[in-house]
């Protein structure tokens, strides 16, 4: 691992969630550094964190399915054979359910994806424009795969206030059609005239190219980020998940030996909304198995505050992952350093910006 990609890396994620997010991530994760996590250390904070946290009520995140059709068939990914019933949110449901919550919870960021291709969704943008129009502090962040991101929506798209779009590539020209069932050379020109575009009118989004790092594209990665790099603010790559046992092909060993489950923070700082409008567990309970209330019928404190979800939230508490979702889910890995506190962050991004000084000097 380069220290100049990890420095660049690192002041992407500053951008985007402050220190604390990229330092986990890049140093506790792809270094050495790795060894802390599950030290006494470690422990001590992650327990310390867990009990300050927990006795409040704030999600910040909320993320909306605005529709779960997709236009790709990839191979890491379970949608193929996804049983819940496909659609799209209508703007008068989108709307309701943002005004619910909001109203509710200090929101900072939306993040417009479910499981499905977001731009499949006709009035996306529309969406977009409705939160920045009501709610223009909130953060609206989208993950695509680039393919229906054609000229026109690009241009409308490039008037909103979009802080963060990430473009799920997977692949290079060789690889790319095996991989994602898509277009490579049509993807490509969509992207790059988005990277483009936003560079020219001087726009504040932040790019993201990610790479889920797979047998048939393991051997381009350098290539992948070298070429990448010069067009966008942010290289990602990222080992599969298998969705929460949905994908039994999909096995990989962790980045770092996870000796003790912890409570999972999503539940208390995600807000997680189905394009039915149900308010779920998480992201990768794709099915909606386990579904608290619905969003266009209830109050969304009325439906956090509800037997079911305190009861979940004090399982996870007491480290009983007894929910058919949580009992199989691999993300805990990644997930279980979110806790960290943000002073710690603050310290090893000093550190590692030293470092590179002196990296430079030699």
């Amino acid at each position: 691992m380069e220290i100049g990609y990890l420095v660049k890396e690192a002041r992407y994620y500053r951008k985007v969630t402050g220190l604390s997010r990229a330092i986990k991530r890049f140093l506790l994760i792809q270094t050495p550094m790795k060894k802390i996590v599950n030290s006494l250390l470690y422990s001590w904070i992650y327990g310390r964190e867990i009990r300050k946290k927990t006795k409040l009520d704030n999600p910040s995140i909320l993320q909306i399915e605005n529709t779960n059709f997709c236009n790709a068939r990839c191979i890491m990914c379970p949608h193929v054979s996804m049983k819940r019933k496909q659609r799209t949110m209508t703007q008068e449901e989108f709307e309701k359910i943002i005004d619910n919550v909001l109203s509710s919870y200090k929101i900072k960021r939306i993040v417009m994806n479910g499981f499905g291709e977001p731009f499949v969704d006709k009035g996306a943008v529309e969406k977009i424009e409705y939160v920045n129009k009501k709610y223009p502090s909130v953060k609206v962040d989208m993950f695509t795969n680039g393919a229906l991101l054609d000229k026109q929506t690009t241009d409308k798209l490039l008037k909103t206030k979009l802080d963060r779009i990430t473009f799920s590539i997977n692949g290079t020209k060789k690889n790319y059609h095996k991989i994602m069932q898509l277009n490579y050379d049509d993807t490509m020109k969509n992207v790059m005239y988005f990277l483009t575009e936003n560079r020219r009118r001087r726009k504040r989004i932040l790019t993201n190219i990610s790479l889920m790092i797979l047998d048939d594209n393991t051997k381009d990665i350098k290539k992948f980020i070298k070429f990448w790099s010069q067009f966008a603010d942010s290289v990602r790559f990222y080992p599969p998940n298998d969705w929460a046992g949905g994908l039994k092909n999909i096995i990989y060993k962790t980045p770092f030996s996870i000796d003790k489950r912890w409570p999972c923070i999503y539940l208390w700082n995600n807000i997680t909304v189905d394009v039915n409008g149900n308010l779920t567990m998480c992201c990768r309970d794709y099915e909606s198995k386990v579904i608290f209330g619905n969003l266009l019928k209830q109050d969304i404190r009325d439906i956090r505050n509800s037997i079911k979800f305190k009861e979940l939230q004090d399982n996870h508490l007491k480290h009983n992952f007894i929910d058919p979702v949580c009992n199989v889910c691999d993300i805990r890995f990644e997930s279980s350093l979110d806790w960290i506190c943000e002073s710690i962050s603050n310290l090893l991004y000093s550190y590692l910006v030293i470092y590179e000084i002196i990296n430079k000097r030699d």
